[in-house]
Parts: C-alpha cells; sequence; structure tokens
C-alpha cells in the first residue's frame, strides 16, 4: 500500500472532524472529486479508535486513477 495515500487519506479525515465542525457540508463541496473521497466517506462508519486498523484495509481496495 502506498503510505503517501494513507496519510492523505487520514489528513481528509482529520479535517473533516477538526476543521470543518458544523460545516460538513463545505468538506464535502471541497473534496467531493477527490480520489479518495468514497475511501474516507467510508471511513467515517468508523469512529477514531478504530481507524488506524480500518483504513489500511480500506485502501486495498482503492484503484488510483
Amino acid at each position: 500500500m502506498n503510505e503517501k495515500l494513507l496519510k492523505e487519506a487520514y489528513k481528509l479525515r482529520f479535517e473533516y472532524f477538526n476543521f470543518f465542525e458544523n460545516k460538513e457540508l463545505n468538506w464535502h463541496e471541497k473534496y467531493k472529486n477527490h480520489q479518495l473521497y468514497e475511501i474516507v466517506i467510508e471511513s467515517f462508519n468508523y469512529d477514531y479508535k478504530q481507524i488506524g486498523e480500518k483504513m489500511p484495509k480500506l485502501l486495498k481496495n482503492f484503484k488510483e486513477e
């Protein structure tokens, strides 16, 4: 797995919960065309305690465009 992609996915998730709190629609508008958007959205099904284990598994199914 590409470490750069993993780092980017964590960054997007972090931004959603820390910088866009109460402005979630702005986050979706900003990143809706990002290559990792669907993966990050799926990651919202897991809480922060699980994400370190789940994000690499989610990215295994990712195919770069």
